[in-house]
């Protein structure tokens, strides 16, 4: 029961954070890009689905940091 509701309070953080859903849409772009690129043998639209991942990353991270932190145990005070 424990992990349920970690994964339900994560769950609920994430779908109140504004850059999550960008930063979601464009980690299953890249996904499936390279998934596509894998499968078919196309290595052009693997990489340059791959191109994607960073700024995935960086939305992510600018999430966390916003409001509180998303990833975090306690939550910051604003500034």
């Amino acid at each position: 029961m424990r992990v349920l509701g970690v994964i339900r309070r994560r769950t609920a953080a994430i779908l109140r954070c504004r850059l999550c859903f960008p930063a979601v849409v464009a980690l299953a772009i890249a996904t499936a890009g390279i998934a596509y690129g894998v499968t078919n043998d196309d290595i052009v639209t693997a990489l340059g689905a791959s191109l994607f991942v960073p700024s995935a990353a960086i939305l992510f991270g600018i999430a966390s940091r916003r409001r509180g932190g998303l990833f975090d145990r306690v939550p910051r005070r604003p500034s």
